[in-house]
């Protein structure tokens, strides 16, 4: 019980380092973007990107669910 403990200990202490490391890291780009108003563009597109392609994918995996089912209850 007490190696399990420890070892969760051990996670959450890794999961805090690696929280504070990318909240470093969002603050530097932040910075960069307020500087240079081209990165901030450059993020933006980045962002409206990968919105896109998830609603994409979700419209995929929505239509094949659909297509399994209806192959399904045609059987």
């Amino acid at each position: 019980m007490d190696d399990v403990i420890t070892q969760a200990q051990t996670t959450r202490a890794a999961s805090g380092a690696q929280r504070a490391m990318f909240g470093d890291v969002q603050g530097k780009v932040k910075q960069l973007s307020d500087k240079f108003p081209i990165v901030r563009g450059l993020i933006g597109s980045i962002r409206r990107k990968k919105s896109r392609d998830t609603l994409i994918l979700s419209a995929v995996i929505a239509a094949c669910t659909l297509f399994l089912i209806i192959y399904w209850l045609s059987k």
